[in-house]
Order: C-alpha cells, then sequence, then structure tokens
C-alpha cells in the first residue's frame, strides 16, 4: 500500500509539473524536487522486498516526458489521479486563504502607519481621562465621545467582519439593555472600510447603541489613539470621562456593570 501510494502522489506532482497548471518555476521546481526524492523512496522500498531496482530509474520512470523513460501509469489512470489531487489541494488551498484572510483581519498589518505612532492611551491609563473621539455616524453627523460625559461609556472597537466581534455582540446586548435605563451607553468604534457592510451588522445584531466610524479599516484615528491592535477591544470610562476599565468581555465585563450599577 506504501508503495502504491507514494507512486500515485509523485505521478501526480509530475503530470501537474509537466502539464504547468500550477503556475510560477518556483513552484515547478519544487514539485520536480518532490518527485524525485518520492522516487527515491519508491526505490528503496522496492529494494527492501529484495527487488533490484535503480531509484533514479523509478524516478525516470514516474516521468513520461523523460527521455527513454517507459510510463508506469497509463494517461487516463495518471489524469485521474490528478484531477483527485488537484480537487483537494484546491480545496486545501481555499481554507488557507480564508484562515489567512481573517487572522490578517483581526490584527494590523506590520507596516500600518497608525499603529506605529505612539499611542495616547498606555498600559496603566486606569484612572487618566479618555481621548477624545469624535466620528461620524451612519448618518453622516459628527458624534463625540464627551457628548456621553454623564454616563458610564463602553467604547467598543469592532467591526462587522470580525467574527469574535459578532459573536460577542449577543452578551453586549444582553448588557446594554439590562444597565441602559441606569445610566450605560455603549459607543461603537467600527474598523469597517464598506458602510453597508457596517450598517447592516448592526441592524442584524440589533446593535441599539451609538455607531461611529472613519471607515479606515486598520488606519483608524481612533484605533490608532486607544492602541487597538485587535479587535474586540473594549475601553470602559465613568461619568467624569475617565478610563476605569480596559479589554472587558464576557463575565469581566458583566462583573464590573455589577459593581458600578448593582444587580
Amino acid at each position: 500500500m506504501r508503495i502504491f501510494g507514494l507512486l500515485a502522489v509523485a505521478v501526480a506532482l509530475i503530470a501537474c509539473n509537466n502539464t504547468g497548471k500550477l503556475g510560477s518555476a518556483k513552484l515547478e521546481t519544487r514539485l520536480d524536487s518532490m518527485s524525485y526524492a518520492l522516487g527515491q523512496d519508491l526505490g528503496g522500498s522496492l529494494k527492501e522486498q529484495e527487488i533490484e531496482v535503480n531509484a533514479d530509474a523509478v524516478y525516470a520512470g514516474l516521468d513520461a516526458d523523460a527521455e527513454g523513460a517507459t510510463p508506469l501509469l497509463t494517461e487516463e489512470q495518471k489524469q485521474a489521479i490528478l484531477a483527485s489531487w488537484q480537487a483537494e489541494m484546491q480545496q486545501k488551498a481555499m481554507q488557507q486563504m480564508q484562515e489567512e484572510m481573517q487572522r490578517q483581519q483581526q490584527q494590523p498589518p506590520a507596516d500600518s502607519q497608525p499603529f506605529q505612532k505612539q499611542s495616547n492611551v498606555q498600559s496603566g491609563s486606569i484612572g487618566k481621562p479618555a481621548p477624545e473621539i469624535a466620528l461620524a455616524t451612519p448618518a453622516g453627523d459628527i458624534l463625540k465621545l464627551s457628548s456621553l460625559r454623564g454616563q458610564v461609556v463602553l467604547i467598543d472597537f469592532w467591526a462587522s467582519w470580525c467574527k469574535p466581534c459578532r459573536m460577542e455582540n449577543p452578551n453586549v446586548v444582553r448588557m446594554y439593555n439590562k444597565y441602559h435605563s441606569k445610566g450605560f451607553e455603549i459607543y461603537g468604534v467600527s474598523l469597517d472600510r464598506d458602510k453597508n457592510a457596517w450598517v447592516k451588522a448592526i441592524e442584524a445584531d440589533k446593535l441599539t447603541w451609538k455607531h461611529v466610524s472613519d471607515l479606515k479599516f486598520w488606519q483608524s484615528e481612533a484605533a490608532a489613539t486607544y492602541g487597538v491592535n485587535a479587535i474586540p477591544y473594549t475601553v470602559l470610562i465613568d461619568a467624569e470621562g475617565n478610563i476605569i476599565g480596559e479589554r472587558l468581555r464576557g463575565a469581566s465585563l458583566e462583573k464590573k456593570l455589577a459593581e458600578i450599577f448593582g444587580e
């Protein structure tokens, strides 16, 4: 079974290499190297069974284009293996691409200029005044963070494309509904760049609090000011506008709000 498995993979690699369907010369070189290694392994396996064979010759026999080579599989067999292998690789490549996109979306790019600046909010900022934010609402009006003075405000950095943010939203909605009448407000700062996606997420998740964004993705000025390098990210400020909590989510947010407002 090991021999036939190695042979199938090696033939698929060679077929892809020869047809050029995978593109670049760099990848072709890599596939050729892998095919040679598999040929060596196959030759070694045959030798272990006391079948005398030259490993280099086995490799050549896998390549239908090699001079003087006799293919070990028919063209139809190779094409069937190739089709199956390509489908599997395409699926894996798509999965890896999606995972990479999600990872990049949840973390700022290394060369993102705003995050190279010195942010105003640093570790140990509890008790200090929260920096001002003045961004546009979905309706286009400028809403300042300071306009909410007199209430306990949760600054919630999020985005429609951020899966952890969307998963956390039901909990935030529950906290808002429980404490809003007691003086709790939320100032949602979106790191979206697509206004329609932003607005649709607000409606879909039933986020009835205040929302603002400059639609600059990871270049958001507010995110740079608060040193945000991953979302969701929250900052809790008291009625006087001073920071009293950071990175509060789930149970930690609920506990803090219970301390402030009571059960």
